[in-house]
C-alpha cells in the first residue's frame, strides 16, 4: 500500500498535478544574555547586544533572582523600546532558569531588573534589520 501511495504521489509531482515546494532553513540565531551577580552586583551580560531582526534573545540567570523588564509605561516606566513593540516582562527568574524573547521589529530596547534597577542593573538590546529576515 505505502509503494502504491509513493508511485502516485510521484506521478502526480511528475505530471505537475502536485506543487513541490522548497523549505528554506531558519536562519535564525540565539543570543544568549546572563543574569548574573546580587545586588549592587547585579548585571546583564553582555549589558548592550546588537541582533538581527529574528534572532532570540536566551536570558540565563545565573544567581540570585531576577527579571527582564521593559522600559514602558504597563511596566510604569517611561517608554524606552519602539513605540510599536509590545511591552515585556519576565516575571521573576531564578538561578537556572531561562527567558527567551524574540523582537518583531526593528529598534533600541532598553530593560531593567525590577528588584535591582536602583543598583544600575540595565541592559539594552539593538534589533537591525537583515537581509536575511527581509
Amino acid at each position: 500500500m505505502k509503494f502504491l501511495i509513493l508511485h502516485i504521489t510521484l506521478l502526480m509531482l511528475a505530471s505537475g498535478g502536485l506543487k513541490a515546494q522548497s523549505i528554506q532553513p531558519s536562519e535564525t540565531d540565539t543570543v544568549t544574555i546572563r543574569i548574573a551577580g546580587t545586588m549592587e552586583e547585579s548585571r546583564f551580560i553582555p549589558a548592550e547586544v546588537e541582533i538581527q531582526k529574528g534572532d532570540l534573545l536566551k536570558f540565563v540567570v545565573e544567581e540570585g533572582v531576577h527579571t527582564v523588564t521593559a522600559y514602558h509605561p504597563d511596566n510604569r516606566r517611561s517608554l524606552g523600546i519602539p513605540e510599536k513593540a509590545d511591552s515585556f516582562d519576565s516575571g521573576v527568574l531564578q538561578k537556572g532558569q531561562v527567558w527567551i524573547y524574540k523582537p518583531v521589529i526593528t529598534g533600541e530596547f532598553n530593560y531593567f531588573c525590577r528588584p535591582h534597577e536602583r543598583m544600575g542593573h540595565k541592559g539594552k538590546f539593538i534589533v537591525r534589520s537583515s537581509e536575511k529576515n527581509s
